[in-house]
């Protein structure tokens, strides 16, 4: 453990706001194209939710992460 740095877990996901942020970007993106037969709204909820429960997102992030969901609709059930 380095003593410089007693929380290594919270050092990552403060480091991994650029993985975050270059998520989402690509999420927003891709869930404004037209339907794939492979990558439907199912697919892109998914991939979306990961992002959600993977990270400690800002403020900002969970208002973007919640609109592209809402976009995508609720899943069919």
């Amino acid at each position: 453990m380095d003593r410089n740095n007693p929380n290594p877990a919270r050092a990552q996901r403060f480091n991994a706001s650029h993985v975050v942020e270059a998520e989402l970007e690509h999420l927003d993106w891709a869930t404004r194209q037209p339907a794939q037969r492979m990558l439907d709204a199912l697919y892109w909820r998914r991939r979306v939710l990961a992002v959600k429960c993977g990270f400690e997102l800002t403020d900002l992030q969970a208002i973007r992460l919640e609109k592209i969901l809402q976009r995508l609709g609720h899943p069919a059930e």
